[in-house]
């Protein structure tokens, strides 16, 4: 399975508000996961848990703050984290010349069509929550599918 889903979003916030909706865990759960527990340092262990659908453990990658964080999820909740059933994320954060932030996500390493189609949506709906979050409204447009 080779599908990576890619979004961009164009913020009026600041690179160091979005950088904090990323990496600070609550704020993370005000758009995310209901609840998330991590330390945003490279090799660091944590989760993401959602109520309907379970707690899924992370490992960061790499952090380059405020402009480039990663990590590796499993996609199965309840389980230790295993990085040979696991996709990276990968966001980068940029300051735009007109002031506020570009926002690029990446997911990577699929295992199985239905993971990669599930996700797809997800992000589709968790980003318009952080849009949301940050702008106060939800960003038309702003999100755009992967053609892979």
């Amino acid at each position: 399975m080779s599908g990576i889903i890619t979004r961009t979003l164009e913020f009026s916030a600041d690179i160091e508000r979005v950088w904090r909706a990323l990496t600070d865990p609550d704020e993370l759960a005000k758009w995310f996961p209901d609840r998330a527990e991590f330390d945003p340092r490279p090799g660091s262990i944590g989760w993401l848990e959602w109520e309907k659908h379970g707690r899924y453990p992370l490992r960061v990658k790499t952090v380059d703050a405020p402009h480039h964080l990663s990590w590796s999820w499993s996609h199965g909740p309840g389980l230790d984290f295993d990085p040979q059933k696991s996709t990276l994320v990968e966001w980068t954060l940029t300051e735009r010349e007109e002031g506020g932030t570009l926002l690029e996500l990446r997911e990577s390493g699929f295992h199985s069509e239905k993971d990669y189609q599930e996700n797809q949506a997800g992000w589709t709906a968790e980003l318009g929550e952080l849009a949301e979050l940050l702008e106060g409204h939800i960003v038309q447009g702003a999100t755009l599918p992967s053609p892979q």
